[in-house]
Parts: C-alpha cells; structure tokens; sequence
C-alpha cells in the first residue's frame, strides 16, 4: 500500500510519502494557467507560477484553492492527478493509495464533502481527512496525550490554525483567512507607496523571505525590480529589511489577536497544562527572523519550532499514517 500524506494548500501543495523512506516527494505552488476561452490547461505548479505577471491577457493563472477551501474542481482535480504523475502514482497504481489530506480546523461538512469529491475524481479508494492542528503539532515534535493539553500555531500562504488539543480532540481552536499572502500583498504596496517602485507578487514573496524580519534592529537590504509608479518605466530601488518589518508585524498581530481567542476562557487545568507546555509553532513564516520569537513574546509564552516548520502539517500526516490508533482518534468522518 502506497501511503502519502497532503498538504493540500491554498499557496503550496506538499506531499510526503509515508511508505517508504522518499520523505517529501513533492512541494509545488498550487496553481494552474489557463488559456483562453475554454480555459485549457498551460502549465500547472511550479512552471504556472513562473508565469505570474508574464503572462499575455489570454492567459490566466488560478489558484484552486483558496482559504483552505476548493473553489475549482476542474483545476484543482487536474492540478493533483499531474503532482500525481510527478511523483510516479499514475493511473494504473492510484487505488493503491492511502492518502491522508490535511483540512483547516472547523472545516464544515459540506466543504469536506468537496475533499471528499476531489480524492474520488482523482481516484482515491483509501481516503482519511484530518483536522490541520493534530497534523502540525506532530510534525513539530509534539506528544499528544489525554492529560496534557498544548497550543500550536500554524501560518500559512492563505489559512493559519490556532488550537489547544489533546489526544481526545481539539478543545478550542479556529482556522483564520489570514496567512503569509497577505502579507505579500503589503509589501508590494508598501514598495510602492515609498520606492515608487511596483513590483510583482513574486518579488515581493521573495522579498519577504529573504530579507524580512520582526526585529526591532531588522537588518539586510535588496534590490526590488519592476517599473515606476511615476512613469511606468522599467526601474529598479533598494529596499531596507526595517522598512518592510510592519508589513509583516499587522497581520502577525492580527493572527496573535485571533489566537489569544482561542486561549481565552480555558479551564484552569488545561490553560495550566499548555502554559507549562509552550506554543508549538509552524509554518513557513517561521523561517522569518525573529518570527517565533515575537510570536512568542506576544502571546506570554515559551515556543517550540522544529527545524523544517514549513513542512510540519504534511510530516504529521505521516506520523498519523503509521499509528493505527491515533489515526483513527483524529479522523474526521464524513
């Protein structure tokens, strides 16, 4: 039996590969150009990514999912048989699959019938659909038990989970619609407003990885290219870490403000329990320096990040697809 954990995400689509020791086996953009009227296929992943901002009008680029939820069954079906192929699952072998997909927490019924839909039109058999909170929180190292609540946070492209669990379930917890897109999409005005440079969403994804940071002393300067606000011109300026650090810090504050809701009005023992315990924190803004540190320092408490956090959601699935028992605890069912 094949056994791949996915991360099926609104920016980025991860895939581990339980069964044998191949780890990650895929971690692609999820998007998918299209042409035309009849909305043909181009490119999907990767290589539709590279054509962000490239593009003649005829050509479109389309992101299936969005928030965590499926918004093009067509592209999204499409986009997960071709990561299929790329990993070696063709059709002749897919009903071999066990397949777990990771869901945003409080995912409601209807949406998960669109998973639902989804794995059968790409011709899944064995399907398990899993709240994303348990998912990050084992792949971040944690050990959940009945009598030790903890907290995790995870922030992704489009979706970020906060919520306090335990091997008996999710205690409080919520999915939010704020995630690292945003904060792109800030970074490109922010360039804009003070450079008088417009950049496209790419550069300033890249921007943001590379240079960005919550630091109070953020450090580190890069050159933006793309054309001037004032005469359209191709152009090009540099930009300094400290100018973009609010770009990042709103939206962190927002999600911080969400998960102080999610911590609010626990009972004694289990607040004592994920005090005692610290945030276990993931996802790929934690790779931004001093991200988990203010994070942290926000919310009052001591932090976990494991080495990878970006790949934390779909590593979990993994841990879950070799413990029987476990699995079936956190299963949502249909």
């Amino acid at each position: 039996m094949i056994k791949l954990s996915i991360d099926l995400g609104s920016s980025m689509t991860k895939i581990y590969r339980a069964d044998t020791n191949s780890g990650i086996v895929l971690a692609e953009p999820s998007c998918v150009a299209i042409v035309g009227e009849d909305e043909e296929i181009k490119a999907i992943g990767k290589e539709a990514k590279n054509l962000i901002g490239k593009t003649a009008e005829y050509t479109k680029i389309v992101y299936p999912m969005y928030e965590g939820i499926i918004v093009d069954m067509r592209l999204a079906t499409a986009m997960l048989k071709e990561f299929f192929s790329r990993i070696g699952i063709k059709k002749t072998t897919v009903h071999r699959v066990q397949a777990l997909f990771s869901i945003p927490c409080g995912l409601d019924e209807k949406q998960l019938e669109e998973y639902a839909a989804l794995a059968e039109e790409v011709g899944l058999k064995k399907v398990y659909f899993v709240e994303q909170p348990y998912l990050a929180a084992l792949g971040g190292g944690a050990v959940l038990s009945d009598t030790d609540p903890i907290c995790c946070l995870d922030i992704g492209g489009g979706v970020s989970n906060a919520a306090v669990i335990s091997a008996n379930g999710i205690i409080s917890g919520m999915s939010m619609n704020v995630g690292g897109n945003n904060m792109d999409a800030n970074i490109v005005s922010k360039i804009a407003n003070n450079n008088h440079v417009l950049v496209g969403a790419l550069t300033a994804e890249r921007i943001k990885n590379e240079i960005g940071s919550l630091s109070v002393s953020a450090l580190g300067t890069m050159v933006a290219e793309g054309s001037s606000t004032e005469n359209g011109q191709p152009c090009s300026s540099s930009v300094q870490a400290a100018e973009l650090t609010d770009c990042i810090r709103v939206y962190i504050n927002k999600i911080v403000e969400y998960t102080m809701g999610v911590l609010w009005g626990l009972p004694a023992e289990v607040a004592a329990a994920v005090n005692r315990n610290g945030v276990y924190l993931s996802g790929g803004i934690m790779k931004i320096s001093h991200a988990p540190q203010y994070i942290a320092s926000k919310l009052g408490m001591r932090f976990h990040v494991c080495e990878e956090p970006q790949f934390a959601t779909v590593l979990g699935g993994g841990v879950l697809l070799q413990d029987k028992v476990l699995l079936s605890r956190f299963v949502r069912k249909i």
